[in-house]
């Protein structure tokens, strides 16, 4: 016994010992992979010294004699703060994330496979102008370098137990095409849904379900669409009970794996990068002759799905131009490229949304018996055969083949087992190149909507701003020109006489520059109408209330400035379900009702409240947005099952937005014929209620349940979930959030406004910037999280970097 005891203390201490050697060799390797903020380093490639300066948010500052040194410079700083984010970007597109996360990702990186997004990069690297090569070669140095003078990997590779792979030039634009991914259908997913409606119900109940215009349209030019008309009659199979509907939904969430950090981080990539969030996106501009300074002024509020960190990366980049011009443009980069995304030059302001024009199309082919061959114009053709190697993580790599026809990539199959080809923007070279760069050095608006019309980028909605008082909008990016009435629905291109034919050329483009109402907005939904229309199409655009009552808040007033904009981009109040209050307390509400049901008369001073705001300590705006979802959910029910049933290719999120119109019809004029004999509207509508409330009460009192209870913010890290005990800190806290889908400030938990930039050029000092979580992406960073809360609070801050507090020097050799 006494020889045991010297024996376990000796093990206990030996214990202690290897456990204090691993916590001090991981605290060790996460402080290493801090970026270098002061001092002095040497760049190979550098022409000339840089001066790289943060202030207390990090947010950079860089000096540089010209513009490939800054773009070697902010490669470096991206490098050094955001590889891992770059990591998930180009791995995302290029259907290479199995290789980091294993078997998990494998599905997703078959799908994705299709696109050949990788070999598609190096064919455009290898088409871009001298100029545009050198800046990518450039940013490519910048960021190997920075990641190589990191004293450790990231910490997410420590996790993951992996090494970063160095970055390619083609990289940069394999980080576009994670944008196109986000912003457009990778696989024609609405088209193919809205397929399976048009050939499963009857003309007008389609026509009905898919309007074209709605009352809440706000075009700029004006311009109105037909609204839909209520059909006749209705067909028994859409009311009928005979379809389920529990319908499976299957992603990449719901694989089984034990890799926690893996599973962690897909969730991310599921959730943020493919899968279509509700849109929400944000411009508008106001021209000099309402504000005091003269100089126009540009609001922008991008939106997407909200992660640590943020999407975006602040800089200020300062150089001279060829012939010894200076340059100072501040605004968001997007770590990956290098060039500013949004901003400010002094001369231009600029920001985007998401166009939701038609920039693809589905294709239905037609095959030999054996499907083999596929009929073309000029006859039967083969398809090209194309195999992919995919490496697993701590696995076999994996071969899949994908066929290719003269009109794009192989999707899948229709309903009778016919296969479908996809034509899509994003396949061409012309799909990405750096004509973006071009607005840095731009002086007004005119020569902004000419530079819009040679990017390759996925389409915007460009709103501009400039010095003089001007403002104008159009869509940046590459506009297909299509012959034949293609449409929304997909055809068959074998005859010739639909096909695309090249691009639309510059002077055609849609543009609208110095409107006579001195103000311009855009908001994801249609834009304008007549021919610009048709060259946009309809991709699927959002209803069109956030756009209507941004114009209403800017129409209520003849002079501006930044905090005016300011105070429309934070506008929470719910003009678009204030309609479905009233009809809560018009015909649910009664004086008899309420005697028959004591917990309704609880909740009626909620719901009367004026006006609905979607504010965080808001009971009656939970209740009502609670309602109408119910509501929405009981009435198309069964028409989901039923085309589900019809078509595995439907997908009822792909076109929620156009049926936001006819649920309204439908539930005020409450047709005979649409729901089954069992349910009345009466009935649909209180049973809607009690769910509602139930659902918001089941743990809490009514008064306890708020909007921002329900509405926390949910932004995280992709892997801090796989991190016990100290992932959370990863992450942003879970504060109550103001706004919802249907107003300006757009707020979801983990979706929301990943910018809010207001600036007037010429005027910067005088700008203002959000943006949520921070510039840091390592969590022991001096400014991790500096700037969220502004961002949650809505508090002014600063459009301009702020006072140094940390100064680099990068130096050549």
């Amino acid at each position: 016994m006494n020889k045991i005891k010297p024996f376990l203390l000796g093990a206990v201490i030996l214990l202690v010992f290897i456990l204090a050697t691993a916590s001090a060799w991981i605290y060790s390797s996460i402080y290493n992979a801090m970026p270098q903020l002061d001092g002095n380093t040497a760049l190979y490639g550098l022409n000339a010294k840089v001066e790289i300066t943060r202030d207390e948010y990090g947010i950079a500052t860089i000096q540089a004699d010209s513009r490939l040194d800054a773009a070697m410079a902010l490669g470096f700083v991206h490098g050094q703060e955001r590889f891992f984010q770059m990591d998930l970007l180009r791995r995302n597109s290029a259907g290479e994330l199995s290789s980091l996360f294993g078997e998990v990702a494998l599905d997703y990186d078959k799908k994705i496979r299709v696109h050949r997004f990788r070999e598609r990069a190096r064919a455009i690297i290898n088409k871009l102008s001298k100029n545009e090569f050198e800046l990518i070669k450039a940013y490519t140095r910048g960021v190997n370098q920075g990641i190589q003078r990191l004293g450790a990997n990231p910490f997410e590779y420590l996790l993951l137990r992996q090494t970063p792979v160095l970055w390619q030039e083609e990289d940069t634009i394999l980080t576009v095409f994670s944008m196109y991914l986000d912003l457009q259908y990778a696989g024609g997913e609405r088209e193919l849904s809205l397929f399976a409606m048009q050939q499963s119900l009857p003309e007008d109940l389609f026509a009905f379900l898919t309007p074209k215009g709605t009352q809440w349209d706000a075009a700029i030019d004006g311009t109105q669409m037909p609204q839909a008309t209520m059909p006749t009659s209705f067909p028994a199979s859409i009311s009928s009970k005979e379809f389920s509907s529990d319908l499976v939904v299957s992603d990449l969430n719901n694989s089984q794996t034990s890799n926690k950090e893996a599973q962690a981080s897909l969730s991310f990539i599921s959730t943020q990068l493919t899968e279509q969030n509700f849109v929400g996106s944000n411009n508008w501009a106001v021209s000099g002759a309402l504000t005091k300074t003269g100089s126009a002024i540009v609001a922008n509020d991008m939106h997407l799905g909200l992660r640590v960190p943020n999407t975006w990366y602040r800089a200020s980049l300062e150089y001279k131009l060829p012939d010894g011009s200076p340059i100072k443009v501040t605004g968001a980069t997007l770590p990956g490229t290098p060039n500013v995304i949004v901003g400010s030059n002094g001369h231009i302001a600029w920001g985007f949304t998401n166009s939701y024009g038609d920039w693809s199309d589905v294709v239905l082919l037609k095959t030999n018996k054996d499907k083999s061959q596929y009929l073309t114009p000029s006859g039967f053709e083969d398809f090209t055969q194309r195999n992919h190697m995919i490496a697993v993580k701590d696995q076999k790599t994996v071969e899949i083949q994908t066929q290719e026809t003269v009109w794009g990539p192989v999707i899948g199959e229709d309903k009778n087992g016919n296969l479908l080809a996809y034509r899509w923007v994003a396949h061409d070279t012309n799909a990405v190149n750096l004509a973006h760069i071009k607005l840095e050095t731009a002086t007004n608006v005119e020569q902004a909507v000419k530079i819009a019309a040679s990017a390759g980028i996925p389409a915007q909605n460009l709103m501009v701003a400039d010095s003089q008082g001007d403002i104008a909008w159009t869509i940046m990016g590459q506009i297909p020109v299509k012959h034949g009435d293609i449409g929304e629905l997909p055809k068959d291109w074998s005859t010739g006489e639909f096909g695309w034919k090249g691009y639309l050329a510059p002077e055609d483009y849609p543009k609208v520059i110095s409107p006579a109402q001195r103000r311009l907005w855009t908001a994801n939904s249609r834009v304008v109408g007549g021919q610009m229309y048709q060259h946009i199409g309809n991709g699927g655009y959002a209803l069109g209330a956030r756009a209507q009552q941004i114009k209403t808040r800017l129409f209520e007033q003849q002079a501006f400035d930044e905090q005016a904009l300011l105070d429309i981009a934070l506008d929470t109040e719910a003009i678009y379900l204030s309609r479905w209050q009233e009809l809560l307390l018009d015909q649910i509400l009664t004086e008899p009702a309420l005697s028959a049901n004591p917990h309704w008369q609880a909740a009626l001073p909620f719901i009367s409240q004026q006006p609905l705001m979607a504010s965080v300590d808001s009971v009656g705006y939970r209740i009502v947005k609670a309602f109408k979802s119910k509501v929405k959910a009981q009435v198309f029910k069964q028409l989901e099952s039923y085309l589900s049933e019809q078509d595995k290719n439907f997908s009822l999120k792909t076109v929620r937005n156009s049926l936001e119109e006819p649920l309204w019809q439908l539930v005020t004029e409450q047709p005979v014929g649409y729901l089954a004999q069992d349910m009345s509207w009466q009935t649909l509508l209180t049973e809607s209620l009690d769910q509602a409330l139930n659902e918001i009460t089941e743990q809490q009192s009514l008064a306890d349940a708020t909007w921002g209870q329900h509405n926390a913010a949910e932004i995280k890290h992709p892997l801090s979930s796989a991190i016990p005990l100290f992932g959370g800190y990863l992450n942003m806290p879970a504060e109550p959030l103001p706004g919802d889908g249907f107003m300006p400030r757009v707020d979801g938990g983990s979706f929301g406004a990943s910018e809010r930039m207001i600036v007037s050029p010429g005027h910067e000092e005088s700008g203002i910037f959000h943006m949520p979580t921070s510039q840091a992406g390592h969590p022991w960073s001096p400014y991790f999280g500096k700037g969220h809360s502004d961002w949650v609070a809505g508090k002014p801050s600063p459009f301009l970097p702020g006072e140094t507090r940390y100064t680099l020097t990068l130096l050549p050799y």
